[in-house]
């Protein structure tokens, strides 16, 4: 398979949307099946690459979970898919395709056999600007900026569950005093999630009163769209769940929910919005 990878644009403002066309082409003698491009890890995932002196110089952008649709290529017969996400990273960057893996399909593509695309580059242009989150709370407003360049998929996608309005009127189901407050499950059960998962991407920073931190199961690459807030230190958590940002304005409502565990269901993200400042 021949696979190539084009964006609409060299050049992007913070938060707008980028799309990318992945084509695939059969270059066999033979009809093949191949799944069709869309982002799941079954069919195209990308590679994010930044300065090699980064502190994080590349990031794995995919979704565990959903199945790919699949389509029957003649011999010389191409396949295209539209993959829209928003810009979210303010700088220069390199972007590849990772399309179909086979064998042993690692999480993060170690060791994996996989076809990829052409490299393509593009920059993000902030103008000075942010892109935070702004919750709105029956405690009050808090607002939180994101660490993209620490947990790029993470931030990607609690960004486009947050466009949709995936998280308004979602309840903090679980409250700790001096430790967390979580939310982000539709069912309030502490069990739901968007129907897919992301593998890890842990990073260095602590956890501490108003860090973000993605909730998971036992299994590392298991996060979806749970996340929790600290209400306190809680070292035991750093570098085993993936921080992806931080509240930077309305702690008080923070720490007010986080108050009593007989708040848990009692409050509730009333509106996520996302703003750019």
């Amino acid at each position: 398979m021949a696979v190539q990878l084009t964006l609409d644009k060299k050049e992007y403002l913070l938060g707008d949307t980028v799309r990318a066309t992945v084509t695939v082409t059969n270059d066999g003698a033979a009809a093949v099946s191949v799944p069709k491009p869309e982002l799941c890890m079954p069919s195209v995932s990308f590679r994010l690459l930044r300065n090699p002196d980064a502190a994080t110089p590349e990031s794995i952008v995919t979704r565990l979970g959903p199945e790919a649709g699949t389509v029957k290529l003649e011999p010389g017969k191409s396949v295209s898919g539209l993959i829209e996400f928003p810009a979210i990273e303010a700088h220069g960057l390199m972007i590849e395709a990772l399309y179909n893996p086979r064998g042993r399909a690692h999480p993060h593509f170690v060791n994996t056999q996989v076809e990829t695309s052409n490299r393509v580059a593009f920059h993000v242009k902030s103008g000075g600007k942010k892109l935070r989150a702004k919750f709105s709370t029956e405690a009050g407003e808090f607002a939180a900026e994101f660490y993209p360049e620490r947990a790029h998929n993470h931030v990607l996608s609690f960004v486009q569950l947050a466009q949709k309005g995936y998280f308004n009127g979602i309840k903090f189901h679980r409250v700790v005093p001096s430790f967390v407050i979580q939310g982000g499950d539709p069912t309030g059960t502490g069990s739901g999630g968007p129907g897919y998962r992301m593998p890890s991407e842990f990073n260095e920073i602590l956890h501490e009163p108003g860090v973000l931190s993605m909730a998971r199961t036992s299994d590392p690459h298991s996060a979806g769209s749970q996340f929790f807030v600290c209400t306190a230190r809680t070292p035991h958590l750093d570098n085993q769940y993936t921080v992806f940002g931080r509240v930077v304005s309305g702690l008080d409502a923070v720490m007010k929910i986080g108050a009593s565990a007989d708040n848990a269901g009692r409050f509730s993200m009333k509106k996520v919005e996302l703003v750019l400042e």
